[in-house]
């Protein structure tokens, strides 16, 4: 697995723990994810830096001392929250539902 979907699915997994705590299979699975980030990938430390409405950015550093900064599409990384848990997003919100009941 190549370092950027290693992060990538470690966010996703981050993201959902973030809105449910509680779920063991999402704790596992991200333990699962950090350690491919260490073992494969030598990563000393990773985490998100900085948040935006359309870009969830992630710092890592490797054990030699290197340290780089990558972004994830926001929505991307909220997707599989949202076909999980029927989490809505942003553009969710800004649905017009007047037009679709008037059609019905």
């Amino acid at each position: 697995m190549s370092l950027m979907d290693a992060l990538f699915y470690w966010l996703q997994m981050k993201w959902i723990l973030s809105a449910r705590p509680d779920d063991e299979a999402a704790k596992e699975t991200l333990l699962f994810f950090a350690q491919i980030l260490s073992d494969d990938h030598e990563l000393a430390s990773y985490d998100v830096s900085s948040t935006d409405a359309g870009k969830v950015h992630v710092t890592y550093t490797k054990t030699d001392g290197s340290s780089r900064t990558v972004w994830f599409d926001r929505e991307a990384v909220e997707q599989l929250n949202r076909d999980m848990f029927g989490q809505p997003n942003d553009t969710d919100e800004d649905y017009d539902t007047e037009d679709e009941e008037e059609s019905v």
